[in-house]
């Protein structure tokens, strides 16, 4: 009769530790492995997460570890880790990968990139509207790329390959660095990499967790570069006078009458392409006043809504050029500047609305006289006016339009 061998109790429970010891280990490697794949896309920005989904600063474990929180819980919440992958229409576009319950964002990083799947929804509409931009295949003005590349800001410099861009980078690499001053290095390469000059840190209060969301110095640069041709256009004062004068209230042109610019109050109004629609949108209106011995120094600018008109948030530069506020209105600003912005929108930004030649602009509007003027049309923001209010790139048409034009 054969013996039996049983094994002794305490070695089975030593063997049945030993598995799961070596189980766990091997799930935390696949975890570490999974966690570097997608922070080295660039598609996970802590910052914008945070930002985009502000229930989760009540969360001790999603603010100490946003990834992590994402890849345990986000997921299943359809959560998109950035503005370039949008994780419930990945699943809903693909049914191959909602029946497999894999990652999405995962999927796309190893097989839906190479089989040229897209992570967003396309932005139809941009093709029919930049014909006056030039060739409509070549839309991407700043970088040719797939909409599939990798959306970080490393991810983008890499990419650079238009004269222009290069050299927007190099002036302000250099510009950041005549800059740098006392910044220790972890602060500077945080900005650098960012494309943040150092003033921004004191005037923002950089960084914190929604600081994806302003538009960097190197961002404001590029926007310009995506009117194409018509950017020269909107540089050069003597043409905009030529176009416009006799079709909207214009200031006298500086260039033939010597006149000074105005310095009463102005209106700012940033307006960019709706990707899905092709047409122009007010992102944001401000009114500015520039300092005077009235103010004892002080700068101001309110923020207005772009539907009615009314103030929204007042905000003032002292004499360091430091931020202060920005703060609700008091009841006699509410109102302040709705009937002049109301009149300035129908006199002249609905008018060059419809001209639809550029993709981004910024218009200033003399405000200090009873009937509103144009100043002037530029491509580049004047962004610290309109960004001391909050991040001026965090409504999703903003986010479109900066994923579309490869900023």
């Amino acid at each position: 009769m054969p013996v039996q061998h049983v094994v002794p109790t305490h070695y089975m429970s030593t063997l049945f530790k030993t598995l799961e010891w070596r189980l766990k280990r091997r799930l935390g490697y696949q975890e570490a492995i999974i966690r570097a794949e997608i922070e080295q896309s660039g598609y996970f920005h802590s910052e914008w997460y945070l930002a985009n989904y502000p229930e989760l600063l009540s969360e001790p474990s999603a603010v100490k570890d946003p990834l992590g929180y994402y890849l345990a819980s986000g997921i299943q919440q359809g959560h998109n880790p950035g503005p370039g992958f949008h994780t419930q229409w990945y699943l809903e576009e693909y049914d191959d990968v909602r029946n497999a319950s894999m990652n999405p964002l995962l999927h796309y990083l190893r097989f839906g990139r190479e089989e040229d799947r897209r992570p967003t929804p396309f932005l139809d509409g941009v093709q029919s509207m930049l014909h006056n931009q030039g060739s409509a295949n070549n839309h991407r003005v700043i970088y040719k790329t797939r909409r599939s590349a990798d959306l970080s800001h490393l991810g983008r410099i890499k990419r650079l390959d238009h004269i222009e861009g290069v050299q927007i980078w190099r002036e302000f690499s250099h510009t950041f660095r005549t800059q740098q001053g006392n910044l220790a290095q972890q602060e500077a390469e945080y900005l650098h990499n960012r494309g943040f000059l150092p003033n921004r840190k004191r005037l923002y209060k950089l960084p914190d967790t929604r600081v994806d969301a302003y538009i960097s110095d190197l961002q404001a640069s590029l926007l310009a570069q995506t009117n194409g041709p018509m950017h020269s256009l909107l540089e050069n004062t003597e043409l905009q006078w030529q176009l416009y004068n006799q079709r909207i209230p214009m200031v006298a042109n500086p260039t033939v009458t010597k006149q000074a610019l105005p310095t009463g109050a102005v209106l700012k109004v940033i307006l960019i392409m709706d990707p899905a629609g092709a047409g122009l949108v007010p992102l944001a209106v401000v009114a500015t006043k520039k300092a005077t011995t009235a103010t004892v120094g002080m700068a101001l600018s309110m923020q207005l809504s772009p539907n009615s008109g009314r103030t929204r948030s007042v905000a003032r530069f002292n004499a360091s050029g430091i931020v202060v506020g920005p703060r609700k209105p008091v009841p006699w600003e509410k109102y302040r500047y709705k009937a002049i912005w109301q009149q300035a929108n129908a006199s002249i930004v609905m008018p060059i609305q419809k001209e639809s030649l550029y993709s981004f602009i910024q218009i200033d509007i003399d405000i200090s006289t009873p009937t509103p003027k144009l100043i002037r049309l530029s491509a580049t923001p004047t962004v610290e006016d309109f960004q001391v209010h909050g991040p001026l790139m965090q409504n999703q048409t903003a986010i479109d339009f900066m994923r579309e034009f490869g900023i």
